[in-house]
């Protein structure tokens, strides 16, 4: 067998081109910036490839050798490959699981659709299929149209047009393993043609490719290569872009200083991972396979380790004892302060890595962070150049149906206005040079966070003096770039934006059946800019939405360095993993390692009285946690959570809350919930220990159900629900309460604090209003009464002098 594999790959390897260059792919189907996620696959036995009896699937032909030296490697690969393991896995994806959320449709004015997905640095792919299905326009000739298949720009196959069985599929297409590489693209392109003379744009011709379509990748190990340069593979390949599992194993579950500095590696990889998402299950011993991050003092290190010679602060990778293909991150020192500056060696200097499998880390000092200088935020100090965001190429269209153009941005969400004046966003986009398309019915239309903002035409009309000057040679030189400046409402800004771009293009008229160009080029202005300069900081509180978007207010600090983290005494894995992943969670919020964050037991609270603080706690801790909510409505009790009493000054309090939040006020009777079967709860409250700071609490029945609420918490698909300051989890479905009193948090100039005050309350200007009618009254009543006096006076003066 193993031979069998070898001289398969060795024709792989001389019968087939090198690894392609990849060109531009096309606009992903998905809308969004987000790149699609690759989810864990389905493995199963390798079956013998069966293709349609009506349509035998169609094979790349083979190319000219690369290089001898190519070849060679790949032989080496895979013979290192097989000796390291004799089982190959097969991965099955739906085109759906790749990122299609709907079928792949392609027309004449979109004849290009296209998904990405990732193969990891240390698999090896032996065999792949693509199995399609879908359909075609019946009124598509045969002969002259087709769908064709390609791989990183290496055919696959072709699917041609049957009008009187307009569905096709499943056809099978076997693929050569040599076209794949770390990063691929899956494209299928449509040319089309029918009788007589039809406009493409009509959308009478077109094909489709069902996102229940289905690509097997079979794969085998390569050899590790533990090298700390590599980090954060191979935990971690930024071409896969499925939800990454990192195990973490660590000595004693509880033990502050070792804590943090595992807080500081998980929001490294969070970092690292950023939308994928991360978790970090946590064991007591390392697992019998696959990769792992032991942390700790280097005497408190599992047995199966072996004695390691220890001189400082340590990284080091080794072989997992129970698994040669399994790697090892031990991350240690002779004591506690060494195992945090080891952590910090890769959370701040994992750009020196060195090429070996070992390095003493020296002390790093790392400077303390600003408010609101997270690397992910944008700043709102000045315009930032919409080229500081995306790359030039993500600011490039073409064609006539080329895709939304995504810019995403961060920004802390505690942003306020003047009167809510607006934002600025000036554009500069390019349209295609030269009488191309109907620039009077073509635009670019923009939106953020898929909402409508404007749509400008292409080109601005000539006017009267415009068409004479160019008459005569002296019209407007570059006429296709056009300047605008829109506002952004402030309440379409969050903590997480997408800026999107949408040419919309016409063509032109032409007579007869003449085809016009089909490949132009749009583009807008990458010095273009969004300018957030008129913006303070200051929100009211609690409010759970800004957590969910931005890990606001902990997030201020981009090290968290005025939070704390307070878990139970003796807290199990899972209690752990919910930490770390939360962690994880700040770090792909702010793209920066939570050195600042310190980490108490409820016992040592008084300690960190002066931070923002999060609470991880299960009904056995709970008695901890009902001191930390003193200031909200809630309470828990024999393991309910439920109203507290309020004073009949409530209602009247309620009168001066912020209406326009979305969550209504609840009656002391609306939330009543045990917190066991799976049920989660996240509250949000004032703390009684510092004015303005402020108290999360995630809070479960168990470990799990704190891991699951910390889950839910970083999946954006939650965060339009989670909203208030009370959010309970039943499994998926979430639901918002707000009752607690809200706080300010935030300061702005003394000129807008009345502005502020007023801010959205009718019945604070109401009562301002009366206050304010009041003491005019008084000071009229007070004027008058002086003036009926004077007269008096003046009266009884002439009497006495008469």
């Amino acid at each position: 067998m193993k031979m069998v594999s070898l001289i398969a790959l060795l024709v792989f390897a001389t019968g087939a081109q090198a690894a392609p260059v990849a060109s531009k792919a096309p606009a992903p189907q998905p809308a969004g910036s987000d790149l699609p996620p690759l989810p864990a696959a389905a493995s199963q036995a390798a079956t013998p490839a069966a293709a349609s009896a009506d349509q035998p699937a169609t094979t790349a032909p083979a190319a000219d050798a690369a290089s001898a030296s190519a070849a060679d490697a790949v032989v080496d690969n895979a013979e290192n490959a097989i000796a390291a393991s004799d089982v190959a896995t097969v991965h099955t994806y739906s085109l759906k699981e790749l990122g299609a959320q709907s079928a792949l449709k392609m027309q004449g004015a979109a004849t290009l659709q296209g998904l990405q997905f990732g193969i990891p640095a240390d698999q090896l792919v032996t065999s792949a299929r693509l199995i399609v299905s879908g359909a075609m326009s019946p009124s598509l000739q045969p002969d002259t149209s087709a769908v064709t298949i390609t791989l990183n720009e290496q055919f696959i196959g072709t699917l041609r047009p049957d009008p009187t069985h307009p569905t096709f599929g499943p056809l099978s297409f076997d693929i050569n393993p040599i076209f794949f590489i770390t990063g691929n693209r899956l494209n299928f392109s449509f040319a089309s043609s029918s009788k007589g003379c039809t406009d493409p744009s009509n959308g009478l011709l077109w094909a489709s490719v069902s996102e229940h379509s289905e690509l097997q990748i079979t794969t085998i190990p390569l050899p590790p290569r533990r090298q700390l340069s590599r980090l954060p593979q191979p935990f971690f390949d930024k071409n896969v872009k499925q939800k990454i599992v990192i195990p973490f194993v660590l000595a004693q579950t509880f033990d502050p200083e070792v804590l943090k500095a595992t807080g500081i590696l998980a929001s490294w990889f969070g970092q690292q991972t950023d939308f994928r998402g991360v978790t970090f299950p946590v064991f007591s011993t390392i697992p019998q396979t696959g990769n792992a991050v032991v942390v700790g003092v280097a005497d408190e290190l599992p047995s199966a380790l072996g004695r390691q010679a220890v001189n400082g602060p340590t990284l080091m990778e080794v072989a997992n004892p129970s698994d040669p293909n399994g790697t090892v991150l031990l991350v240690t020192g002779r004591d506690r302060d060494e195992v945090i500056t080891a952590s910090k060696g890769i959370g701040f200097g994992s750009s020196a890595l060195p090429t070996a499998n070992r390095m003493d880390v020296a002390p790093i000092d790392v400077g303390a962070r600003v408010a609101y200088d997270a690397p992910s935020f944008i700043p709102t100090n000045r315009p930032v150049r919409l080229g500081e965001l995306v790359p030039d190429s993500a600011l490039q269209a073409q064609g006539y149906a080329p895709g939304a153009l995504s810019v995403p941005f961060r920004v802390s969400p505690d942003l306020y206005t003047w009167r809510d004046r607006p934002y600025k966003l000036n554009v500069r986009f390019r349209a295609p040079p030269g009488p191309i398309v109907d620039v009077s019915r073509s635009s670019l239309n923009v939106g953020i966070n898929d909402t409508y903002l404007e749509a400008y035409p292409l080109r601005e009309p000539d006017s009267t003096l415009d068409q004479i000057l160019r008459r005569v040679g002296l019209g407007r030189g570059d006429d296709s770039v056009q300047k605008h400046t829109m506002p952004i409402p402030p309440y379409r800004v969050f903590g997480q934006n997408q800026l999107l771009f949408y040419f919309e293009m016409a063509a032109m008229a032409e007579p007869g059946c003449k085809p016009g160009p089909s490949t132009f080029h749009m583009s807008v202005d990458p010095d273009s800019t969004i300018d957030l300069s008129n913006s303070y900081h200051i929100t009211r509180m609690p409010n759970l939405a800004f957590m969910a978007s931005a890990g606001y207010p902990f997030t201020t600090y981009a090290d968290l360095s005025r939070s704390a983290v307070v878990l139970p005494d003796h807290p199990n894995g899972m209690v752990v993993s919910a930490y770390l992943d939360l962690m994880g969670f700040m770090g792909a919020t702010t793209w920066y390692p939570v050195s600042g964050v310190d980490v108490v037991s409820s016992d040592h609270v008084n300690d960190v009285a002066d931070r923002n603080l999060i609470v991880l706690s299960t009904l056995a801790n709970s008695g901890d946690v009902s001191q930390l909510l003193s200031k909200s409505s809630y309470q828990i009790s024999d393991g309910r959570l439920h109203m507290g009493l309020r004073s009949t000054l409530s209602g009247v309090w309620n009168l001066f809350q912020d209406p326009m939040s979305g969550i209504s006020n609840t009656a002391p009777t609306d939330v009543e919930s045990t917190l066991t079967g799976g049920v989660a709860a996240m509250i949000e409250a004032e703390s009684p220990l510092a004015s303005g700071r402020t108290v999360l609490a995630l809070l479960s029945g168990d470990g799990q159900g704190l891991n699951n609420l910390v889950q839910i918490l970083a999946q954006r698909k939650n965060q339009a629900k989670i909203q208030g300051d009370l959010v309970l989890a039943h499994g998926d479905d979430l639901t918002s309460y707000r009752s607690s009193p809200l706080y300010t948090v935030g300061t702005v100039p003394l000129w807008l604090e009345p502005d502020w005050y007023m801010h959205n309350h009718p019945s604070r200007v109401i009562v301002v209003g009366l206050l304010g009618c009041i003491l005019i009254v008084a000071v009229m009543v007070r004027a008058l009464a002086k003036h009926a006096l004077r007269r008096r006076r003046e009266l009884q003066e002439e009497r006495q002098r008469t």
